[in-house]
């Protein structure tokens, strides 16, 4: 299991623990199998990043608290997420970076970027956290959610 994983795997566990929310009643909410959410809890699967942005804004977090990546947990507000196409047209003008050069240095496929550019798909949750680590800021940033 991953750090990140086995992060998120605690962090998720004491969210429920503390809302008193049974695996059942959060699959409900959520709109997923419960099976689901025990595979989660066991860290034998992790969701794909439009669902942790999904539970992460269920319990009004940021994504980057569930994945361990900052420590503290704070009510706060998020915006919708824009489309990831979108999103990263922003992120290149925002950090002056070339398609090229985040293919090379990150290492994204050229494919994988224009998959993303033209909306035919948005980054994994490995692909997200790797944008933020090479750009120095948060998933959450990157997916366009925070204000």
């Amino acid at each position: 299991m991953t750090e990140l994983c086995a992060n998120f795997v605690e962090n998720l566990k004491e969210l429920l623990f503390e809302q008193g929310l049974s695996v059942k009643d959060f699959a409900q909410k959520l709109g997923i199998y419960e099976s689901t959410v025990y595979n989660y809890l066991r860290g034998s699967r992790q969701p794909d990043l439009k669902l942790l942005i999904r539970i992460a804004d269920y319990f009004s977090c940021s994504v980057d608290y569930l994945l361990g990546r900052v420590t503290e947990y704070g009510e706060v507000a998020f915006r919708a997420c824009p489309p990831f196409s979108q999103q990263l047209a922003f992120l290149i003008n925002y950090f002056g970076v070339n398609k090229y050069k985040l293919c090379k240095e990150v290492p994204i496929t050229h494919s994988v970027i224009y998959a993303w550019q033209s909306g035919q798909s948005v980054p994994t949750l490995d692909y997200a956290v790797k944008l933020a680590d090479y750009f120095h800021c948060t998933v959450d940033f990157i997916v366009g959610r925070e204000i």
